[in-house]
């Protein structure tokens, strides 16, 4: 499990932080989309900051638990594409990197109210609510990051190898028809995994994500020691 040891401020902040990440990730898919000629998103009213316009209940759910999850996808039409492969493309991609360019900035941040807790001891606590706000965009983002990066239907990376290769493609077509039951199987697992304790290696998407997530945490953590 991502969090542990959770209290009422904790949940708060988690949920606060999910909210704003799956907003954000999909404003992205979204203006991309606008950008390349498509106004989908824009027609049904999911340009928006309104949380209730990208929540999804299970996403939401896996993002508040295991750490990783998705936001209710907003509408694209890639016929609507003034070049349909590079639209294809640039929308995919648009949700994956403003994912770990938000944990960057947010490590920063992180690293910032840590210092400010060590000079101003006697403000500890306020400071503190800072400091696991912006520890959770981090790991949130990144979550969001590595498995939207997942090259299985109906994912961000399914949709960056579709741009590249030709519709009838019979890998492509494969994971177009059974990615989203491949995905629930490996989630399925990752949940009961969690749910029963079982040790990382009964959970690859889990593996996969704790790995990759905890690993730029940690370079992330190198840059920004150098300055603190």
């Amino acid at each position: 499990m991502l969090y542990s040891n959770f209290n009422i401020a904790d949940i708060l902040i988690v949920a606060l932080v999910v909210l704003i990440s799956m907003i954000l990730h999909e404003l992205a898919h979204g203006y991309v989309a606008l950008w390349n000629g498509d106004a989908t998103a824009k027609v049904n009213r999911r340009l928006t900051l309104n949380p209730l316009a990208h929540f999804d209940i299970i996403g939401f759910f896996m993002l508040m638990t295991v750490g990783f999850g998705y936001a209710k996808p907003v509408p694209v039409n890639p016929y609507n594409f003034r070049h349909q492969k590079r639209g294809i493309f640039t929308v995919a991609i648009a949700g994956v990197t403003v994912n770990p360019v938000v944990a960057f900035f947010s490590s920063g941040l992180m690293f910032v109210f840590g210092w400010l807790m060590v000079k101003f001891p006697g403000v500890i606590n306020v400071l503190s609510y800072f400091f696991a706000f912006f520890q959770y965009m981090v790991l949130v983002n990144l979550g969001l990051f590595f498995f939207n990066l997942l090259p299985i239907h109906p994912l961000d990376g399914f949709r960056v190898i579709e741009a590249f290769t030709r519709y009838n493609n019979k890998v492509v077509r494969f994971f177009r028809n059974f990615g989203q039951y491949i995905l629930l199987a490996l989630v399925g697992i990752s949940i009961l995994a969690d749910i029963f304790g079982l040790p990382i290696w009964c959970d690859p998407l889990g593996a996969y994500i704790f790995y990759a997530r905890n690993g730029v945490y940690k370079l992330f953590g190198s840059f920004w020691g150098l300055f603190f």
